[in-house]
Order: structure tokens, then sequence, then C-alpha cells
């Protein structure tokens, strides 16, 4: 039976909007007590606030990471310039590299052969993420339904785990879902996707 909520977030706080601003002109008819009456506005009050809140601490929080990822590369590019340097001069010894830790120990970071690393895990109405940066800023998730063609975007995530609550095209059908990412580096899409990730999604 389909739900007469809807999917959707957005359309969901439009409901509930609707709801909180006509139950009251109906509230006699439909016999609704006045208690009953503040408990239902109030839920939908409470739930248009909470929907309002997480919206304004995720543009806060994406604000803060690419401003956090431009510092960050930029204060990297004048160090590495420094150290540049630094190694030039005569008084340069290893003892003083391993001391300042300007010593290389791993493989240079390549933005076109990059290649996340990406696992995903099936759950009751969504499908969670986990995947490690190895030195990107996190991935851009697109997925299709098994068969068909062209990639449709998710979302851009920079901590793992992430959970897409993307819901099923046919409701209560379920789905084979075929998942793909790209790693980013700020703000742009870097290297290869990740090898396809398959699932069974039953909403």
């Amino acid at each position: 039976m389909a739900d007469f909520v809807p999917p959707k977030q957005g359309d969901q706080r439009k409901w509930f909007l609707n709801l909180e601003t006509e139950i009251t002109g109906v509230a006699t008819i439909l016999t609704i007590t006045p208690a009953r009456l503040a408990l239902i506005t109030g839920w939908c009050s409470d739930a248009t606030d909470a929907m309002d809140a997480d919206e304004t601490a995720q543009r806060a929080a994406t604000f803060a990471c690419k401003a956090k990822n431009t510092q960050i590369a930029t204060s990297l590019t004048g160090i590495r310039n420094e150290v540049t340097k630094w190694k030039t001069e005569p008084g340069m010894t290893e003892d003083i590299a391993a001391l300042l830790q300007i010593i290389g120990t791993s493989t240079p970071f390549n933005s076109e052969t990059y290649q996340p690393q990406v696992t995903a895990t099936v759950f009751s109405g969504y499908v969670r993420f986990k995947f490690k940066k190895l030195g990107a800023s996190g991935i851009n998730l697109y997925y299709r339904i098994k068969g068909t063609m062209g990639w449709k975007f998710v979302a851009r995530y920079t901590n793992s785990p992430y959970d897409d609550h993307t819901p099923l095209a046919v409701p209560g059908v379920s789905e084979v879902r075929e998942y793909q990412a790209f790693g980013i580096l700020v703000d742009d899409q870097i290297g290869l996707p990740c090898d396809i990730i398959t699932v069974t999604f039953a909403g």
C-alpha cells in the first residue's frame, strides 16, 4: 500500500507545513481535542525545525570542509616551496631533515591515477558506503539501475560512512543497482572510478 507521506525530505517538509496549517480548520469535524491538536501541530513544527537545522548544519559543514581543504592546500604549497629551499642549504643534514620530518616515506599522490576504495552494505531503507580517502578529499558517488544507461549523481561526500537514501524507482519493487565513485580533491573530480559495486535494494 502506498504511503501518504512523500519519500523525499523536501516534499516531506512541505507536507508537514501543509498539515500544520490545515489541520486546525478541520479539527472540530474530525473530533480532534485541543490537546491532540497541540500534539499534532507540535509534531509537524518539530519535524520542520529539525529538517531546517539539519540543512543549516550540512551547509556549514560543507563550507567548513571547503575552507579547510583550501587552507591546507595553500599552506602545503608554501611549506613545500620552503622545504625545497632548505634542502639546498649547506647546513642541512639528515638529522635536521629527520627532526623536521621532511624526508619522503611514501609514494607521491597522483591525482590522474587515483582510484577510491569503496565498499557497500545494504540496510533497510538505505545503502551504506565506506571509503578510504588515501590522500583525496572525499568521493563523488553515482548510481544507475542495472541494465540502464547513464550514471546519476548521488552526492559528494567527504566523511565515511555515507548513507544513500535514494528511494526505489517503483515503490515496493526491489531493484538491482550499480554504484560508482570518483575521488575528489578540494572541489575537483579526479582520477579513475572505483570498481562498479552491485547491490540489490528492496527499500
